[in-house]
């Protein structure tokens, strides 16, 4: 797994940057959750202009495509889960 590159320091840093109260995760925990789970993970984010969701990461696809665990980012660093309950597709990115 290349969580390297999701990182914009050392991971030793990283990590202990991670441990700290009121720190979220990103990115690479998304990575690592797709794989902990094997579930791949779609993340989303609202198009301003249109107001419909479009892919813009997605994580574990050798898993597979079905039933993915759906998340909405929502700009700052922030995400939420959230459920397809009418399996809408999305635009890709």
């Amino acid at each position: 797994m290349h969580i390297h590159r999701f990182l914009e320091d050392d991971f030793d840093t990283y990590t202990g940057q991670m441990r700290k109260p009121h720190v979220w995760g990103g990115e690479p925990e998304l990575l690592m959750s797709s794989h902990v789970l094997q579930m791949p993970i779609t993340v989303v984010m609202e198009d301003k202009k249109s107001k419909n969701l479009k892919v813009i990461a997605e994580y574990g696809q050798e898993y597979g495509e079905d039933n993915p665990i759906c998340v909405i980012y929502h700009g700052y660093g922030h995400y939420d889960a959230f459920k397809n309950s009418n399996n809408t597709t999305y635009s890709q990115k």
